[in-house]
């Protein structure tokens, strides 16, 4: 999608865009602080809370992933 055919433009298009950044680098933070978790769980024994914090870590990323797509789409390729 580029800015000729979406429905938001200037300011508003501004926002949503910064907006999905601020969201990009609070999902990768999420990713890496339940990564820590799991790796300090499995470290102390406790691998079915390790795996729990693996798996929702995994679903965030799946999440961040689909958001990077979309701001690459909305820059055109460029990220």
């Amino acid at each position: 999608m580029n800015k000729r055919n979406h429905h938001f433009q200037g300011k508003a298009y501004e926002a949503i865009q910064n907006n999905l950044y601020g969201l990009l680098g609070k999902l990768e933070h999420r990713v890496e602080v339940l990564m820590a978790i799991s790796q300090s769980q499995r470290t102390s024994g406790n691998q079915e809370l390790a795996e729990v914090s693996r798996r929702q870590a995994m679903e965030t990323k799946k999440h961040s992933e689909t958001i990077r797509r979309l701001l690459i789409l909305q820059n055109g390729g460029r990220g």
